[in-house]
């Protein structure tokens, strides 16, 4: 991946992206993951967690952004999240 096509995905995604891990207060043992409800967001410029070359999945609503990372969805399987069209759940 080019320098300029990095800097076009981070500026595309430089809104929001996934921080933290809020889990689930009743996640049963049996999972091996406990998904993410009602995440928070960090600005990209304080994700100092991410690569340049890490892959991420986004959603984009109106003038809405989000960047769910892989490496997060890996670690927990789902994410239930809000956006202004209604609920979505994204998984990896």
């Amino acid at each position: 991946m080019t320098q300029q096509a990095r800097q076009v995905r981070r500026q595309l995604f430089a809104a929001l992206v996934l921080g933290g891990s809020m889990v689930a207060a009743q996640t049963p043992q049996s999972l091996p993951y406990a998904a993410v409800h009602n995440p928070e967001f960090i600005p990209a410029s304080a994700a100092t967690f991410m690569n340049a070359d890490d892959r991420l999945i986004g959603v984009m609503s109106g003038p809405v952004a989000k960047a769910f990372p892989a490496g997060i969805l890996a670690q927990h399987g789902l994410v239930q999240d809000a956006s202004p069209d209604g609920p979505i759940a994204v998984t990896w």
